[in-house]
């Protein structure tokens, strides 16, 4: 039996790892050299959940993040924590190192030509092998193939500060998302994340760049701020209503596996590559592959409650942030919701406390 993974990201390279120590012939196919740079965040939240897992993450260069501000209206909180809240590095760095993890298992890599990613499933398809299983991890389609989606613009500046606090801005300029500073050795990454239809956001980019080195919150040459770099991509915020199409496993952004109030997508992607590589490896049915998946991702993946009402939602953001001003215990419980410090999603009870406290 041979198993193709098409993507090399984290879904795609993490499957292909657990795959090539069973001892199964494995090919992971990808249309770019690494290493390569990907638009995102590159921020592993609640490291340890990470190490418990993937405990090979640990070697990985990157920088522990302990504190958060958080603003949204005219609210502002910070909170520390001593675990740490996130591990902030390059995703080139991190995409490399998982791709070279698995060569190194015995895993086999191969250019694919450039394409979109369904056309080019399509194409290794029509070329399978009896007896070969596909692992789709080629990352997100177009918007209309998910119930819903948004876009994210982010870019790593070079700075030479320090390490310091992320910085995540709801509401920013009005929008149903958030704009991040999430400090790197040796970079800043800044962003923004908004659920679509989102029209202004690349002013929206370049407004809050231009408002945190206006603050003081980082450091930037003026030809960035003249030049605005930035890459952007689609975040499919609610996964496919299946995970398996065409007798293929999808994993990671392909099959939607994005967490919707953060965008947080690298743990759930390299679970589901875990989860798919475990299928082939016991011979479980594909049913067992969406079982597992929905089992371990329901409540963090679970759709946000307020529909395209962003004033409602960026209302309940200001008042949130405002008793977590207030409030230690509060705080506590909205930033552990943020970056998931714990194996469950506090959302639930997070949003039945805020409503009972702020009589929304």
């Amino acid at each position: 039996m041979k198993v193709t993974v098409i993507g090399a990201g984290p879904a795609g390279s993490t499957a292909a790892l657990f795959l090539a120590e069973a001892g199964v012939e494995t090919e992971l196919v990808d249309k770019c050299r690494f290493p390569r740079h990907k638009p995102c965040a590159g921020g592993l939240f609640n490291p340890l959940l990470y190490y418990r897992d993937f405990p090979y993450l640990e070697d990985v260069e990157g920088v522990y993040i302990h504190e958060v501000r958080f603003r949204c209206g005219r609210h502002a909180a910070a909170y520390s924590s001593k675990k740490p809240l996130m591990k902030t590095l390059l995703r080139s760095d991190l995409d490399h190192f998982l791709l070279k993890k698995a060569l190194q298992a015995g895993a086999r890599f191969s250019l694919a030509e450039a394409s979109p990613p369904e056309s080019g499933t399509r194409s290794l398809h029509a070329n399978r092998r009896e007896g070969e299983v596909f692992i789709d991890a080629a990352g997100a389609r177009r918007a209309q193939d998910y119930p819903r989606c948004g876009i994210c613009l982010v870019h790593d500046f070079k700075t030479d500060e320090g390490t310091g606090a992320a910085q995540v801005h709801y509401g920013f300029m009005g929008i149903m998302g958030y704009c991040w500073l999430y400090p790197k050795r040796g970079y800043a990454n800044i962003g923004v994340g908004a659920y679509m239809p989102q029209k202004n956001v690349r002013e929206v980019y370049r407004t809050y760049v231009e408002y945190l080195f206006s603050e003081g919150l980082v450091s930037i040459a003026k030809k960035d701020l003249r030049n605005m770099p930035h890459r952007a991509k689609i975040l499919p915020f609610a996964p496919r209503a299946h995970f398996v199409s065409g007798g293929s496993l999808l994993a990671g952004d392909s099959a939607g596996f994005v967490n919707p109030s953060t965008g947080e997508g690298i743990y759930f992607a390299m679970l589901s590559g875990k989860f798919a590589a475990k299928t082939v490896i016991e011979k479980r049915p594909l049913a067992w592959y969406e079982a597992q998946c929905r089992r371990a991702f329901k409540t963090h993946l679970a759709p946000l409650r307020f529909g395209n009402n962003r004033a409602l939602l960026n209302r309940v953001l200001e008042r949130a942030v405002g008793m977590s001003a207030q409030d230690e215990r509060f705080k506590k419980m909205f930033a552990e919701n943020f970056f998931r410090l714990g194996s469950h999603n506090l959302s639930g009870r997070f949003l039945r406390n805020l409503v009972s406290r702020v009589g929304l």
